[in-house]
Order: C-alpha cells, then structure tokens, then sequence
C-alpha cells in the first residue's frame, strides 16, 4: 500500500515541530480568523486564533514563574475555551497537561483521585467557579496535596520565556478509558501529536491550512478530556485552520437534536461521534424538527466507537436523507489513546464497507463469508479502513505473537509515528503492550492494542476486545454481541446501556447482565424483564445466564468516552454496590449426585404397550425431564412448566446437549439437536420419545394433517368475506385456542 512520509507532508503544512508551534504560525499568518466558538447557556463565547495565543501564553508566563518545565498539571475544567487556553498554556511552558473529567459537585471523584496519584502532579488548573464549588469534592476524594490555580488570574503574556521542546518531548498525558483496567497515562509526544493531525487531514481529506481561505467548519460535543473529542474535535480543526462550534456534552444528551441543528445552522462540514450518539439523535428527533434541518454540507461523518454497528449508520442515514445527509459521508475508523487517536481508515469519505460474515465461525475465531444475510447465523461487520500514511497494522495471535492470515481473527498491532511513547511510570506495562514484536521475524516495536480484528482487502474489521471476550466452555463470545441482543429483548430496556461480563462460580465462567431500566419503566413487572432477557440470550446466543441485574437509570459505569466499563460492573455485583431495582441469579448450590438418577435403559416390552402405557412411560419421562431442569440446569421449581418452550428456560447449548443426552441413553431413542423444534416443549417432547420407545408410530398425525389443512383453508376462506377487524378478531380467537 503506497505510503507518505509523513515528515514531508508536515513540512509542506507548517514550519513548526511542536503543536503550539503551529497554533503561534497560525496566529501570526490569520490572527483575526474565527478558531472557536463556544455555545454557551446564556451567550456564545468566541475566540480567534490570535485571541487564543495570547491568552496561552499569559497563562504560560504565569506557570513559568511557578514551577518547572516538565512538571504535571491536572486540567480541570467545565466545557468551554478556558480548557484550551490552559492546555495550550502547558505547552508554551513546557509543562505536561492531564485532562481529566470534570466532577460533579458535593462528589467523590475515583477518576480522578487514581489519575493524580498516578502521575502525582504539583498543580490543579482551573477557573474561579469551579474552585469555589468542588471544595467538598475535593475533600471527600483524599486527593493528594497540589496547587489549585485560578487560570484566569493570568494577564502578562509578554514575560513569557520561549521553552526549548524537542519533537520526541512529552506534549501531554492522555489517560486511557479505563474500561478494562485502571486508566493509565499515555505519553503523547509532540511528534505523535503532529503525525496523528496529519493522518487525520490526510484520511478525513480535509484541506491544508491556507491564510487567505477558511478551512472546513466542524460542530463537536464530545468531552475535551476524552483522546476522540480532544484531538478529533479541537486540535484538529486548530491544525488545519478550521473554525470549531463546540457544545458541551450536556447540552447533547439533554437535547441531542441541538447537534444537528447547529450542523445545519453553521453549514458545518465535519463531526462524529460514537455509535450510540448516531442512534440516540435518530429516536430523539421528530418529523417537524427534521424538516427544519439542512444537513447537505455535512461530508465527514465519523465514528470511532466500539463496536460500529452498519445497522445505526444506516439507520442515521436513511432517517435523514431528506435533510440532504449522504450515507457515502461516513467515515468508520478505528483509533485509541495508545496510538495518539487515529488508527485505520480510509482516505476520504466513502459508502459503507459492510461484510455479511457466519457468527459461529467468528466464535472460533475465523472469518467465513456467508452468502444469506438473513440466515440466524449471519452477523454484519463494517471495515475501518486500513493504514494511513507509514502506519502499518498487523493481525496478530495473541499467545505465540505470530501474524495471522487475512480472514483470520487476531489481535491488531499497530506500527508507525503516532504510536505514543508509553505508559507514564509503568515501564512494565510500557513493554508489554508498546514494545511488541513478531515472533517469527522480530519485526517491531509494535503497539499491542488489546483489539480483537481481522483484514479484508487490506482493511480493518474490530471485532471487540481481548480482555471482554466471554470464553464459555471452549467458545467465544462477544459481549457486544450479547449486549445487543439484551437491549433488544424487552421493551424497558434500552440499546447501549448495558454491560455483559463473567464471573467465576462453582469453578466455572458464569456468564452476568447488567442493564439499565427506561426511567418511563420503573414501575413494569421486573421479573418479566428478567425473563425476557435470559430468553432472548438463550436464543439468540446459546447461553444460560447466570444473573441479571436490572439498574437504575443512568447509573451504569461508564468510561469517559461513554462505553460501559464492564470490569468496573463486575466489581460492583460482586460488592453488591449496583444501584438496582432487581437483581436474579441462578441457585448454583450442588446438588447430591444422585438426586435426578438416570433410570436404567429403557428396554421395549416384548408384546406391544397398550396407549395407556405408553402414557404413562411419557409421564415418567417428563416427570423425570422437570426435575432435571431444577436440579441440574438450576430452573427455579416455580419457572418449570411443562408446557413452557425449552427456550424460556434460558439453556445454553451444553446444558441441552447434556439433556439430550441422557435422554437418548435412558429412551434408547435417538435425540437430533433439532428436535426441540418440532417437540418445543417438555410436555410434546417427552410423549413424542415415549412413542418412539414404544415403536408406536404416529399414525394419528399423518392422519390428522389434511383434515388440519382443509380446517385452515376453509377459515382463510371465511375471513376473505371479513373487514380488517373481523378478520383481525377471528385470527386472534384461533391463535388463541
């Protein structure tokens, strides 16, 4: 794949080799152009490049009349221009900046008490408000002793003395989700930094700065301390010259059509988000708001979520193709904090890259092409495009670290100049997962991403995470995939607002659900829900759950990019600290070996068995089917029915081939996995078996079959003559008996 150096392609863009660099170049050649503009409550906040430079480097004197170069500075800030001012301040100092969230007031803040003591900082930015109302905060998290500075305190920019930085110098720490560990700071050099704009400029195909000409306009909404809303969202727009209307993620989630609305009030060219955020615009939007919006300008759309789903994106585009939004605006990529933002992706927008691929061979980790894309064993996958500029991406094994072929399921490992510089004071970890090499080559140093991939045509599928992968007796899982399903299963549940792990019990994986009630369902039947969910899991994945836990509204742990922080819901059930309306688990407590005994084999009289035994041997048989349900597959004595459909009973496919089994042994009749579509329920499967056992055919069935289609023929017939209510009546009345 043709590459460009990117070091060319940089010089022909700017002289500067430092981020601030290019925001000084920018100042010098269009100061009064427009960089960002703040949506505030009460007035829009603008600011220039030129504004923006000497407010940086006021704050930059000030800091360097404090502390030395190198030191950390936590930034914390509401959304708004003061956070850039600061970071942008840090750079002119020489000091290293670490985004983190902001607290709410009057709460603990873990996040960020586990940053600060991790990359122990000697100050706190921020502004007077936000001093004056975390107090408490502060107070009741134990954070270690740093200077809390007002920035807005700084007014003399001319004092401030230029700071030698080299390319490879740390530019900022950018502390990782922490959705499968604790977070940990990422070293972003100002080399990355640079190479990762460029790669953005270059994929996105965004144009070059130019003083006479306003680059693309972006509207974004996305945390500034998060990699994607930071980098993707601020500092991109900076390099290429571009004008930023920047919302906070507040004003999105409570009203999500304002996103839209300013793309269209600004004629904005790019934005993105996650995948949910494409999903929740769609279904908080009406017909009346969507006449009002003119989405025509809007050619990148990215999303960089995990996982992408085809079905939102098309959703998205199909709901507002009248506003002139176009599908062949997407722009699905793949990045992660460890390699700057930007990983995989194609150069420029292009219409979705979709593959239709068999679901069960990707649970072994192969990736096979499947013609029918409505078959139940179908799973659709978008690409992420491939590599970028001198990028270069592997499809690793994660045991042996030898690469895989295309079509094969692997870890991604990820080469080239944005790779960060490691982990801040982990140097452990640092050579884990920064300094990887190819077993049968040597080949590296590789970024290990923990990113479950493979390559078609030399792009990029995600598939889910190393860590997340749910490994049930020998097969795998996504929990994406089982998430999906979950939000799908009932209607108080909602997409994306759950998470899917396991735990250990009774020494094996026992697969847990977590997931968030509808505010508008906190009054339903929870034990309905519960039933739903184990039912929909059963079916659609094969799994028998082992605990559901319905939570509260928006109390689901979530990393700073929105993803359910699945390990952070594991500790929480077990410490039984979720804030649930009901929690059910399984009763895995053993049972005495003997208490569902397999009788002896099932040996056939040598006389034929009169109708009435045979009745009674399938009585034996169901009899005997209820209490192994209780016993071995841990079916609350009140969920088993013996007209109930084995699906409801929420088996996983092991625990119905162990049934199967001793069914077959004990019957002597041959039990296919496929019977249970014929005999669903314990009541028709145990009188189907106790026939065969009995070498009674069944005669009556075939018998009875014409009379049963002459019966329906002559009823399709009457509703003919019916209106739609009679009809609608009638059909109801027969499904019913």
């Amino acid at each position: 794949m043709a590459t460009i150096q990117w070091t060319e392609q940089v010089a022909s863009l700017s002289n500067a080799r430092t981020l601030h660099g290019v925001l000084a170049e920018r100042a010098q050649l269009a100061g009064t152009r427009q960089a960002y503009t703040f949506l505030g409550k009460d007035a829009d906040v603008p600011m220039t490049f030129g504004e923006l430079d000497q407010r940086a480097r006021s704050i930059a004197a000030m800091l360097q009349q404090r502390y030395e170069p190198g030191t950390r500075a936590i930034l914390v800030f509401p959304a708004g221009i003061d956070f850039i001012a600061a970071f942008f301040g840090c750079l002119y100092a020489g000091i290293r900046a670490v985004p983190t969230t902001y607290p709410k007031p009057r709460r603990p803040m873990p996040r960020m008490a586990s940053i600060v003591r991790d990359c122990e900082p000697q100050m706190a930015l921020t502004d007077g408000e936000t001093l004056s109302t975390i107090g408490e905060s502060i107070a009741a998290s134990n954070l270690p002793q740093i200077d809390w500075v007002d920035v807005n305190e700084a007014s003399d920019a001319e004092r401030l003395s230029p700071v030698d930085v080299a390319t490879d110098d740390i530019a900022f720490l950018q502390y990782t989700s922490g959705s499968t560990s604790e977070p940990k700071g990422v070293m972003v050099s100002h080399g990355n930094l640079l190479h990762n704009l460029e790669m953005i400029r270059h994929g996105f195909g965004l144009s070059s700065f130019e003083p006479d000409r306003l680059s693309d306009t972006g509207v974004f909404w996305l945390p500034a301390y998060h990699d994607m809303g930071l980098i993707g969202g601020l500092l991109e727009s900076l390099y290429v010259g571009g004008h930023s209307v920047l919302m906070s993620p507040a004003a999105f989630l409570q009203r999500p059509t304002s996103w839209l609305e300013k793309m269209s009030e600004y004629k904005a060219t790019i934005s993105g988000a996650p995948n949910f955020a494409y999903e929740l615009v769609v279904n908080r939007t009406t017909d009346e708001q969507r006449e009002q919006l003119d989405l025509s300008n809007w050619k990148v759309a990215f999303c960089g979520a995990e996982p992408i789903r085809p079905e939102t994106l098309e959703y998205f585009a199909n709901s507002f193709a009248s506003c002139g939004f176009s599908n062949s605006s997407f722009y699905p990529c793949f990045g992660l904090a460890e390699g700057t933002l930007l990983a995989s992706g194609t150069v420029g927008p292009k219409p979705l890259d979709v593959h239709v691929i068999s679901r069960s061979a990707l649970e072994q980790h192969q990736v096979e092409i499947v013609e029918d894309a409505t078959s139940s064993d179908a799973q659709r996958l978008i690409t992420c495009g491939g590599t970028l500029l001198d990028q270069e991406i592997v499809i690793v094994d994660p045991q042996t670290c030898l690469p895989r072929p295309d079509r094969t399921v692997g870890e991604v490992w990820v080469k080239g100049p944005s790779i960060a510089q490691g982990y801040w004071n982990r140097p452990d970890d640092t050579a884990k997962t920064f300094q990887a090499h190819l077993a049968d080559s040597n080949h590296g140093p590789f970024l290990r991403t923990g990113d479950l991939g493979f390559l078609i045509d030399e792009k990029l599928v995600v598939t889910g995470r190393v860590k997340d992968v749910l490994i049930i007796r020998g097969r795998n899982y996504y929990p994406q995939d089982v998430e999906q399903t979950v939000g799908n299963a009932h209607e108080a549940l909602r997409q994306d607002s759950g998470a899917v792990f396991t735990v250990e019990r009774e020494g094996q994986e026992q697969v847990v659900v977590v997931h968030e009630i509808d505010r508008n369902y906190r009054k339903t039947d929870f034990e309905e829900v519960v039933n739903a969910v184990r039912r929909a899991v059963a079916t659609g994945h094969e799994l028998d759950v082992y605990g559901v836990a319905l939570i509260r509204h928006m109390s689901l742990a979530r990393t700073t990019s929105g993803k359910a922080q699945r390990h952070f819901c594991k500790k929480q059930f077990e410490a039984g600290e979720l804030k649930s309306h009901q929690i059910w688990t399984r009763d895995l407590a053993e049972k005495p070996a003997d208490s569902t005994p397999r009788p002896d084999r099932f040996e056939r009289p040598a006389e034929a068995m009169t109708p009435e035994e045979v009745s009674r041997f399938a009585d034996r048989i169901e009899k005997w089917m209820l209490q192994w349900l209780m016993e071995r597959a841990a079916v609350p004595e009140e969920e088993v029915n013996r007209d109930k459909p084995f699906a409801e009973f929420g088996l996983d496919s092991l625990t119905a081939v162990e049934l199967s089994q001793e069914l077959e042994d004990w019957v002597g009749v041959e039990v296919v996995p496929t019977i249970a579509w014929n005999y669903p329920t314990p009541a028709a499967l145990s009188n189907y078996l106790a026939r065969q056992a009995a070498g009674v055919d069944e005669p009556e069935v075939a018998a009875k079959q014409p009379a049963v289609d002459e019966d329906l023929e002559k009823l399709l017939n009457e509703i003919e003559s019916m209106s739609d209510e009679e009809a609608k009546r009638t059909l109801e009345a027969e499904g019913n008996s």
